[in-house]
């Protein structure tokens, strides 16, 4: 009974290993939580490059465009063979140039890439520059690890709002299904106090939003340099183990130069 127990507990902790240890891992579903091509504060335009590397061979590549709560896909890619790799200096204006019947200019969103079947894997990194200013976002599995949901908080660390910065965050309800979710957001000081007020955001399938969280709280002005976003799902149409929810992130901009910080979510527990 004893060895039975502990094989148990090793599948166990070989089971968590794989859902929360290898969110960047190759799969046939990797999303970039933050595509662009819109101008930019200050000047210039930010654009997104998106990489994606084949690791099977033969993969076929769709991308599925979410701004708000509209969709648009483009067959982006047929892979000549593994380990090959393709590079977009701006993905939103190749999927324009396909894709006539939508304005991409002017929009950000998060990118889903999804190949043929499971069979074909693939991994991704996108960079968003504006002249010499960038940053980089890897491409994340559409897993339970990645994403916020009921019972399954997460955390977007280092948000700053001074004369010298701005932050900025998004949000992509990937609820596995297409359900709506209903998020409570807390901006919490050095001190564990709350910046402001909490407030809250419902959020429609697979729909996509970004904004300020200082203004949110109601603080759109101050001096605010080491704080963090509590992200609490309160209410979701599905729960539970993989159902996927909530991709989050942050950006926060330097006001004078205009050069941009990336700020990736992680999970409030382990």
């Amino acid at each position: 009974m004893r060895k039975i127990f502990i094989r148990g507990v090793i599948c166990m902790l070989l089971a968590a290993a794989f859902l929360f240890s290898y969110d960047t891992s190759p799969a046939e579903d990797i999303i970039i939580p933050e595509c662009i091509w819109a101008p930019a504060t200050g000047g210039g335009t930010w654009v997104t490059e998106l990489q994606i590397i084949d690791m099977t061979g033969g993969t076929q590549v769709t991308a599925y465009y979410y701004t708000g709560t509209t969709m648009r896909s483009v067959a982006i890619w047929n892979s000549p063979g593994i380990w090959h790799s393709v590079k977009f200096s701006n993905i939103l204006s190749y999927m324009a140039s396909v894709d006539t019947g939508f304005t991409y200019y002017g929009t950000v969103g998060a990118l889903w890439l999804v190949t043929q079947d499971s069979s074909h894997l693939i991994t991704a990194q996108a960079r968003t520059v504006n002249g010499n200013y960038g940053k980089t976002y890897p491409g994340l599995q559409w897993i339970d690890g990645n994403t916020a949901n009921l019972d399954r908080e997460m955390v977007i660390s280092d948000l700053v709002n001074n004369s010298t910065y701005r932050t900025f965050v998004g949000f992509f309800n990937a609820i596995s299904g297409g359900y709506s979710m209903t998020v409570e957001f807390r901006i919490i000081d050095a001190n564990n106090n709350i910046v402001g007020s909490s407030f809250s955001k419902t959020f429609s399938p697979w729909e996509f939003k970004s904004f300020n969280p200082f203004v949110e709280a109601g603080v759109g002005s101050g001096t605010y340099n080491n704080c963090w976003l509590w992200i609490n799902p309160t209410s979701s149409g599905n729960s539970g183990s993989g159902t996927r929810g909530l991709f989050c992130f942050g950006s926060s901009a330097n006001n004078n130069t205009n050069d941009t910080y990336a700020h990736i979510a992680t999970q409030f527990t382990d």
